[in-house]
């Protein structure tokens, strides 16, 4: 399925977990959880990197090997039927098509096409597998996009994880949307200061440095800086202290506003999420209701608050 409305992410998905009958085996591994979650709040695109590289469904089972000089993608019984370069050609071909409409991908785990880690490769039939394989397609794909997040079915399973890569898509799509200007670079930034700074506390100003060397005639290059920069570090997965000290700042908007009890009862919610006896959806909801009854500006704009839509309820797992 391709859809071209853009007012939500766009997201590659391995076919096989749209319930699409593409595996060697002529069957299918739906992921429910995939299923729903891209139906709800993506467009998303499928593809079958084994189909597009001239496989049929069903064939035999393909694994990687390691020959003497190289991985290659071959018939996992006959290896003298040697799919790497079609491969290597259709991925090559597709992920320069995906880079201009993606903003994530999620790949099927484990798989010798699509896996991102922990691939098996084969040398010969006594030989233990070495698990730091790649899949051909998704190595390929993540050289030629090291912008666009990508994550496979199971490691989604872990709500830290989970959190993260959605997080990430959502900041991909935003950036794509701005035009290329330095008021929009700069507003952009704005908007991210506090993700950036649940990440650590000197990333706003590395990252400040980078948008403020913006011109006109720059801003191209400057904005390409950026994006590779910002995706980095939001990839970095905020740790607990780090989202507090976070909170923190965001409570010093509305220090002459809170009376004594709500500052307690504020004070009070970041200990137990300190102390991993509430998720970090219990401090979010209270933070978002002082927004609600006090309008910040500057708050109002803060995509930490609402970083993707809240009916994906993610914070309320981690």
């Amino acid at each position: 399925m391709n859809n071209d409305n853009q007012t939500k992410p766009n997201v590659g998905i391995s076919a096989c977990l749209m319930g699409f009958k593409v595996r060697y085996d002529g069957g299918h591994k739906n992921n429910k959880f995939i299923h729903e979650v891209a139906e709800q709040y993506f467009n998303y695109v499928t593809t079958c990197p084994e189909i597009g590289a001239g496989m049929g469904t069903p064939r035999p089972p393909i694994h990687l090997y390691k020959s003497k000089d190289d991985i290659l993608l071959v018939d996992r019984d006959d290896h003298s039927i040697d799919f790497t370069k079609a491969m290597q050609a259709f991925a090559q071909e597709s992920a320069e098509s995906f880079a201009k409409s993606l903003n994530g991908f999620v790949f099927k785990a484990k798989s010798p096409s699509c896996g991102i880690e922990r691939v098996p490769i084969h040398q010969d039939i006594n030989s233990t597998p070495d698990y730091r394989g790649i899949g051909a397609f998704a190595k390929i794909f993540m050289q030629m996009n090291p912008n666009i997040p990508v994550e496979d079915e199971g490691r989604l399973n872990d709500s830290k994880i989970r959190e993260n890569f959605f997080e990430r898509v959502y900041a991909h799509y935003r950036f794509t949307m701005i035009n290329d200007t330095v008021h929009e670079l700069t507003k952009f930034h704005a908007a991210y200061k506090y993700s950036i700074m649940a990440r650590g506390s000197q990333y706003p100003s590395i990252l400040g440095k980078i948008a403020s060397s913006a011109n006109r005639q720059n801003i191209k290059e400057v904005r390409q800086e950026y994006f590779t920069e910002f995706m980095k570090i939001m990839k970095i997965q905020a740790t607990r202290k780090k989202h507090i000290n976070t909170m923190q700042h965001i409570m010093g908007y509305f220090k002459n506003q809170l009376d004594f009890e709500s500052k307690q009862e504020l004070l009070s919610v970041f200990d137990s999420y300190k102390n991993y006896e509430v998720p970090l959806s219990t401090p979010m909801a209270l933070i978002n209701l002082f927004q609600r009854r006090f309008k910040n500006e500057y708050l109002s704009n803060q995509y930490y608050l609402n970083p993707y839509p809240k009916e994906l309820a993610l914070r309320a797992n981690i």
